[in-house]
């Protein structure tokens, strides 16, 4: 299932980094890269303290481009691709607004699946949040 919002801007990208930040710390995980695309721009990154390179976030954003759909079930569905510049496992999950693509959420840093569920956390938690307003 996909988590998509009616309404999607900058300052939403800047809400969620954040959270995810605050998740990272609040449960003690490792340290994470992050990025949030929306409409093409890099509207949000961060690298928390110990992180460096960006080459892993470059591959799941690229993954969720092409397929349309999360880098992990990009994985899930054994997509073959045969260019290494693409990252076969989770991290990078769509930004949907009305059910349409307008960007990507990466995070990279913990295992791949981890990745994955700390994104769809955060994201569940927003919109729950943004619904009770």
């Amino acid at each position: 299932m996909n988590i998509s919002f009616d309404c999607f801007n900058n300052s939403d990208a800047l809400n969620i980094g954040l959270k995810i930040i605050q998740k990272v710390e609040r449960e003690g995980l490792k340290p994470v890269r992050i990025r949030i695309v929306l409409n093409g721009d890099i509207v949000f990154q961060y690298l928390m303290p110990g992180k460096s390179g960006v080459e892993w976030l470059d591959k799941k954003q690229k993954t969720v481009e092409k397929f349309k759909m999360s880098s992990y079930e990009v994985y899930l569905k054994h997509i073959e691709v045969e260019d290494d510049s693409y990252a076969l496992c989770g991290g990078g999950y769509p930004l949907l607004i009305n059910n349409e693509i307008c960007g990507c959420i990466i995070v990279s840093g913990l295992r791949h699946d981890e990745d994955h569920q700390l994104i769809v956390d955060v994201l569940e938690e927003y919109k729950d949040e943004s619904n009770r307003k």
